[in-house]
C-alpha cells in the first residue's frame, strides 16, 4: 500500500507540474520563471508534509531550494542583461523574511525560524513575478489559515498550526493569479 501512495503522490506532482506549466506558459519571465515555480512547488510539497507531521521546516531543503531559485534568477539576469528581476526578487525575499522574523519575535506567534526562511524563499520567487504578487502571496497564507485557526479555537485546542503549507499554497495561488 505504501508504494501505491508514493506512486499517487508522484503522479499528482507530475500532473500539478504540467498544470503549473500550462498556467504560466504566457507569463513574463518565460522558462526560468517556470523553473523557479517548479522548484518552489516540489520543495513546497515536501516542506508542507514535514511541517504537518513534525511542525518543523527543514533548513537544508529550504536552503537547497533557495540556492536553485537564486541560480536560476541570476542566470536569467546574466543572460538577458536585466538585473531588475533579480533585484526585485532579492528585495521581496528580504521584505517577506523580515516580516516573518518580526512575527517570530512577537511572543506567542507560534511561528518559527523555518517559517522565516520559507517566507524569504517564497518572497524571492514572488518578487520575480512582481510586487502585486508579493503582496498577495504575503497575505494569502493568513487568509487560508483562518478556518483551521477558528477550528482550533472552537475545539479549545492549543493553537499549534503548521503554517508552512499555507505559505506554499498562498505563494502558488498568488503566482498563478499574477500570471
Amino acid at each position: 500500500m505504501l508504494v501505491a501512495a508514493s506512486e499517487l503522490c508522484g503522479i499528482g506532482l507530475a500532473v500539478a507540474s504540467a498544470g503549473l506549466a500550462w498556467l504560466l506558459r504566457d507569463a513574463s519571465g518565460g522558462l526560468p520563471l517556470l523553473a523557479v515555480w517548479l522548484v518552489v512547488m516540489h520543495t513546497g510539497v515536501l516542506l508542507a508534509a514535514v511541517d504537518v507531521a513534525v511542525r518543523r521546516l527543514p533548513t537544508p531543503a529550504i536552503g537547497a531550494a533557495a540556492l536553485a531559485v537564486g541560480v536560476v534568477l541570476a542566470g536569467r539576469a546574466a543572460a538577458t542583461g536585466q538585473a531588475r528581476t533579480l533585484a526585485a526578487a532579492a528585495l521581496a525575499a528580504a521584505a517577506l523574511g523580515s516580516l516573518y522574523l518580526a512575527l517570530v519575535l512577537v511572543a506567542g506567534s507560534g511561528m518559527g525560524m523555518g517559517d522565516v526562511r520559507l517566507a524569504a524563499l517564497l518572497g524571492a520567487a514572488l518578487g520575480a513575478t512582481g510586487w502585486p504578487t508579493v503582496l498577495l502571496g504575503g497575505l494569502l497564507p493568513f487568509v487560508l489559515a483562518v478556518p483551521e485557526a477558528l477550528a482550533h479555537l472552537a475545539l479549545r485546542r492549543a493553537p499549534s498550526l503548521a503554517f508552512g503549507p499555507y505559505l506554499v499554497t498562498g505563494a502558488l495561488v498568488a503566482a498563478v493569479a499574477g500570471s
